[in-house]
């Protein structure tokens, strides 16, 4: 019993599904956005963070304590902090929307959240077949389509950013939402970070 409570890789698995969670509560939010509902939205996100937080947590309690681990007691430290930048991220953009006083929501922060779920669940599929990283032959494509979503998101990026300078006379406007579209662009650039990062751990304990 104490060897699957202190499998890593079941717990990167649980906390990639939770980030999964955070994603897809974000795209509801700016899919049925109502701000009257948002800072009631950014608690139930807030315990959706603070419950991967405490898998975390609980990950390097055992890190900590056992002196044998299935890879390098760094890299399962790195990468469980790189999952944990992933939620804390998603929630900032929620935090934002409540911050700013958001009163309508783009078109475009729904296709930034749809490539935020896509690249959350291909990073759910890596960290399920880690364990089996020697064999995996699913590990390298899923980590392929996190850099494909990243690119995708560039470029949402830089045409969201342009359309929002040439139509947009709000100077206000223009400023919360250029802050809103970098930190959605930073979301899946991290989520690129954590999956090559994860070629890397893997390369290295091949």
């Amino acid at each position: 019993m104490a060897k699957k409570e202190n499998n890593y890789f079941k717990m990167f698995s649980e906390i990639a599904a939770d980030a999964i969670t955070a994603a897809q509560q974000l795209e509801k939010t700016v899919i049925n956005y109502n701000p009257e509902k948002i800072e009631k939205l950014n608690k139930n996100m807030h315990e959706i963070e603070h419950a991967a937080d405490h898998k975390k947590h609980m990950m390097m309690e055992h890190l900590i304590s056992e002196f044998i681990t299935p890879i390098e007691r760094e890299d399962i430290a790195t990468l469980s902090y790189m999952l944990d930048d992933v939620l804390d991220m998603i929630e900032e953009v929620m935090q934002m929307f409540y911050m700013y006083n958001v009163k309508e929501m783009r078109q475009v922060a729904r296709e930034f959240a749809n490539l935020i779920v896509r690249s959350t669940e291909a990073l759910k599929d890596c960290f399920d077949e880690f364990e089996h990283f020697r064999k995996s032959d699913v590990i390298s494509k899923k980590i392929v389509e996190v850099n494909v979503i990243e690119e995708l998101a560039d470029q949402l990026y830089f045409r969201s950013v342009r359309e929002l300078y040439t139509s947009e006379t709000d100077p206000i406007a223009i400023m919360v939402w250029v802050r809103i579209f970098d930190r959605f662009e930073k979301i899946i650039d991290q989520c690129e970070n954590l999956a090559d990062e994860l070629a890397s751990v893997i390369m290295k304990n091949s």
